[in-house]
């Protein structure tokens, strides 16, 4: 009871103070990191599914999303896992058009190995969300 009452006692005003008792600051920053590599997993596996006829534009734009998610963050400890899948998604879209023009030619086409390139960014960031979950 005495922890209950404890609660009561700080308010909305201390909500920061009761996060920090219940998620400490170190356990919040993996989360959000986690949550980063989830977001960027989420635009990768959109893109790869659409890399197809139909869809190979807006297959492109899930990976310029994802290529934003990473230039936005500001981890400094991951950069050289983004900057690495960072790599990889504007190899992609440097090729953009190219790459379209082939798989609307023929879809079974994988040009410049988009398919496994994005595989490959998708495997980086499951790694680095389960070593970051290791802790």
């Amino acid at each position: 009871m005495n922890m209950l009452e404890n609660l009561d006692t700080l308010g909305l005003a201390n909500f920061k103070k009761l996060i920090d008792l219940i998620i400490p600051k170190k356990e919040r920053r993996q989360s959000r990191i986690i949550i980063d590599y989830i977001r960027i997993y989420t635009q990768l596996n959109n893109a790869f599914n659409l890399l197809n006829r139909e869809y190979c534009r807006r297959a492109m734009e899930y990976i310029s999303v994802a290529r934003n998610i990473i230039r936005e963050n500001k981890f400094e400890e991951e950069k050289p896992y983004l900057n690495r899948i960072l790599n990889i998604l504007n190899s992609i879209l440097r090729n953009r058009e190219t790459v379209i023009s082939k798989i609307k030619k023929e879809q079974a086409s994988d040009p410049f190995h988009i398919k496994t390139s994005v595989l490959l960014a998708q495997n980086i960031c499951i790694l680095r969300i389960l070593k970051i979950n290791k802790y």
